[in-house]
Order: C-alpha cells, then sequence, then structure tokens
C-alpha cells in the first residue's frame, strides 16, 4: 500500500511538472518559429545589405581619394604661396639695401652740411659782432 501511495504522489509530480512545462516548450516553439523566419528574412536580404555596402565602400574609396588629390594640391599651392611670400621678402631686403645705404649717406651727408654751416655761421656771426664791437 504504501508502494501505490509512493507511485501516485510520484505521478502527480510528474504531471505538474508536465503542466508547468508545457506553456514553456510551446513558448520555446514559437521564439524557435521566428528564429527560423528572421533568419530566412535576414539570408533574402543579405545579398542586398552586401551590394550596398560594397557601393559604400567604393564611394568612400573614391572620396577617399579625391580628398588625398586635394591635400597634394593644397600642400602644392602653400608651397607655391611660401615661395611667393619668400621672393616678396628677399625684394624687400634688396630694396631696403638698395635704397637704405644712399638715403643714409645723403643724410648722413645733409646732416654733416647742416652742421658745417651751423658752424661756419656760428664762426662768421661771432667774427662779425666782435668787428663791430672792436669797431665801437
Amino acid at each position: 500500500m504504501i508502494w501505490e501511495i509512493s507511485v501516485l504522489i510520484a505521478s502527480i509530480a510528474v504531471l505538474i511538472l508536465v503542466a508547468f512545462l508545457v506553456p514553456s516548450i510551446i513558448q520555446l516553439r514559437r521564439t524557435a518559429i521566428k528564429i527560423e523566419n528572421m533568419s530566412e528574412e535576414i539570408d533574402k536580404q543579405l545579398p542586398d545589405i552586401l551590394a550596398n555596402l560594397r557601393e559604400i565602400s567604393i564611394n568612400l574609396s573614391a572620396i577617399l581619394a579625391a580628398g588625398r588629390h586635394q591635400a597634394e594640391a593644397l600642400g602644392e599651392a602653400v608651397g607655391q604661396v611660401t615661395g611667393a611670400i619668400d621672393d616678396v621678402m628677399g625684394f624687400r631686403r634688396r630694396v631696403k639695401k638698395q635704397v637704405e645705404s644712399p638715403l643714409l649717406k645723403a643724410l648722413s651727408s645733409v646732416s654733416g652740411a647742416s652742421k658745417a654751416l651751423h658752424a661756419f655761421l656760428t664762426v662768421f656771426l661771432s667774427h662779425k659782432d666782435r668787428r663791430k664791437k672792436n669797431a665801437s
């Protein structure tokens, strides 16, 4: 009799376990079906996605190549501008050297002449004043 009660309790336990597992098994089956459908959908769309990726990759390569070309052209232009600025600065230095030296010589000549004239007038006027005083 104990044996029969034990089998009955074990049978009820298995029945309860199965009752709780059935919804989980049904949900697991639905999930598997959804995964299968998604896999089929991805298989259908994957070639288009790969084609788009290839096109994007080609376009990106073209953009990068154009950017490199523009950067090289810009580098050359900057080099030319730098060369032009160096030429202008060299020209400025040459003009300064050619104009400054004669101008300084002329200014020093004028300054010397001015000092000489000033000295001459000082001496001349002082001699004239002495003559006037001696004559008086």
